[in-house]
């Protein structure tokens, strides 16, 4: 095969109770809309200010009544933590998106910012919801004649998602040409405290499925090192056209500062969010503003894991666990743990000058062996070298090739995001950040990554983005993004490219922008079109000699 067609193909890996009734009625109507093209509320998909399943207090019936009663005598304290938690609660009778009076702890009253951190994106039933005029709806498909906010109040949260996005690749890359794509999320959370089951869980699962354009070499026609559209990875890089299971986990608070997270997770959901723009869904398109791209050479899309998350102080959040590298949507537990990643974090909330912002520090280590890129082959057969091409950019040989291995890597990594800019008042932030709603207004954050040149194509990456959402009082939901990123390319990796292919393949460290407008029609309907501009992409450089993509994309997004 020619080494056109075999980096064609490489793309594609490189980038690569009482309520038993309602509930079950609730289900047929979701699985029933997903062949409707689902997408988004007010609420972004954040991830938590307070990143953590930790349950610190416990809100029951009685406590809620405590501090409405408080409230009402004008004795409320602004400094109290069950304060900050329950202002919602003080609202009409018919506000129900705050917390719910529950005999056992509820995660979805305490850390609501959890659940649209899970499903990476809003969830109807917390705080930000809005039913009603259609203009105005944050889902959809609504309330369902009340059904859907009963559920709620009872532990069970069901979202859709769509996601259509036409893109073309209007020069350079692989190949020219355009395609569709079309991805769409169930997500189901059961906050057990709420169902009366037990204190402090939250069962989750999501399905996902990505039809349209078939072929990889049809959609990772870009040829660069990361993926130009991050849903082309979900449910995972090759399976199209199936509806798959990608995440079933349970996040269990033991202490009040200490939980445990069990299940299959969603790698490129959960790892390494910023405070705001993590969505392919809403913001940037391209999976280099949504994750840092050396996860692709340790992780899948989905990851069989065990994890325990530990909050000392307010700011700070500790967490470490092990990962299944071999874990993917189609299997159960194939070769679990043979080989493992174990991936630690930790995260720090701050404020400056009354702005918030966050960063996280990162640490992955592995035992899965990765070809060695000092020394990649042994003596190699003749007219095995476009063969050995692929293999450096990802394509299993059809041949047996001496390939050399080291038997451990390691990479490090870490991002920060920080508001400059904040139009909402100073009383709404807090609770719209605890709830994952996004705030108005203008931030920035960025990504960098170091890995052993040896093992990791990349070696070396940095990218910065700024985003504005609603700063306009006339378009409240609309969003702009901007950001720029670098992929340094392994020395080694570069020297054997250009060996074996006699100096005709010169590749150079990547680069690359993104222009997005989220065009919120409604709420949970919304136009985004984007532009992107690739210097150097890496596999296209080495297959067809060509140094830039010009990249098109329109996504239709839509939350039911």
């Amino acid at each position: 095969m020619s080494i056109q067609g075999e980096a064609i193909q490489a793309a594609s890996l490189c980038q690569w109770p009482s309520l038993a009734r309602k509930v079950a009625w609730t289900i047929v109507l979701c699985i029933a809309s997903g062949g409707i093209i689902p997408g988004r509320t007010t609420c972004y998909a954040q991830s938590p200010s307070e990143p953590t399943a930790a349950t610190p207090e416990k809100v029951t019936e009685g406590d809620v009544q405590a501090k409405q009663t408080t409230d009402q005598t004008g004795g409320s304290d602004p400094n109290d933590p069950i304060e900050e938690k329950n202002k919602s609660s003080r609202a009409t009778p018919a506000d129900s998106w705050g917390p719910v009076p529950s005999e056992k702890v509820s995660p979805a009253n305490l850390a609501p910012f959890l659940l649209s951190y899970f499903n990476n994106g809003p969830v109807f039933g917390l705080p930000g919801t809005e039913v009603g005029d259609f203009r105005r709806r944050t889902q959809l498909s609504g309330d369902w004649g009340g059904l859907r906010t009963d559920l709620a109040r009872h532990g069970f949260f069901f979202d859709l998602y769509s996601m259509s996005a036409y893109q073309d690749v209007a020069s350079g890359g692989l190949k020219t040409g355009s395609a569709f794509i079309q991805n769409t999320q169930l997500s189901i959370n059961v906050d057990t405290g709420r169902a009366g089951l037990w204190s402090g869980g939250i069962f989750h699962v999501t399905l996902e499925s990505r039809y349209g354009s078939f072929s990889p070499q049809n959609t990772l026609t870009v040829g660069a090192t990361a993926p130009q559209y991050t849903g082309l990875t979900f449910p995972g890089p090759f399976f199209v056209h199936n509806v798959l299971p990608t995440e079933y986990f349970l996040v269990q608070a033991l202490t009040p500062k200490f939980s445990v997270v069990l299940g299959k997770l969603n790698v490129l959901n959960l790892a390494d969010p910023t405070a705001f723009g993590n969505s392919y869904k809403y913001d940037f398109a391209n999976l280099n503003f949504n994750k840092n791209p050396m996860a692709l050479n340790f992780y899948n899309t989905t990851s069989l894991a065990a994890v325990g998350v530990w909050t000392p102080s307010k700011p700070l959040t500790l967490a470490a666990g092990v990962f299944d590298p071999n874990s993917q949507a189609d299997n159960l537990a194939t070769k679990a743990f043979d080989r493992v990643n174990i991936y630690g974090f930790a995260i720090l909330s701050y404020t400056i000058g009354g702005l918030p912002g966050r960063s996280w520090a990162q640490f992955n280590w592995t035992n899965k062996p990765k070809i060695d890129l000092g020394a990649p082959f042994g003596q190699l057969p003749s007219g095995a070298t476009s063969e050995a091409v692929g293999v450096l950019l990802g394509v299993s040989p059809s041949q047996a090739l001496p390939i050399n291995y080291r038997s451990t890597s390691w990479v490090t990594i870490g991002n920060f995001s920080q508001y400059l800019f904040v139009k909402d008042h100073s009383g709404a932030i807090a609770e719209k950040l605890g709830s994952g709603q996004p705030l108005r207004g203008i931030g920035v954050f960025g990504r960098i990554g170091y890995a052993p040149k040896e093992t990791n194509p990349i070696t070396r990456d940095g990218s910065v983005a700024l985003i504005a959402n609603g700063l306009s009082d006339g378009r409240p939901n609309d969003s702009f993004g901007l950001g720029i990123y670098r992929n340094g390319i392994s020395r080694p990796l570069k020297d054997d490219f250009a060996r074996l292919t006699g100096a005709t393949a010169t590749p150079k460290n990547e680069d690359g922008l993104e222009v997005f407008y989220d065009f919120a029609i409604t709420p949970a309907i919304r136009v985004i079109p984007s532009y992107q501009h690739i210097w150097n992409p890496l596999t296209a450089a080495v297959a067809k000699n060509q140094r830039s993509a010009d990249v098109f994309l329109v996504r239709l997004s839509l939350t039911w």
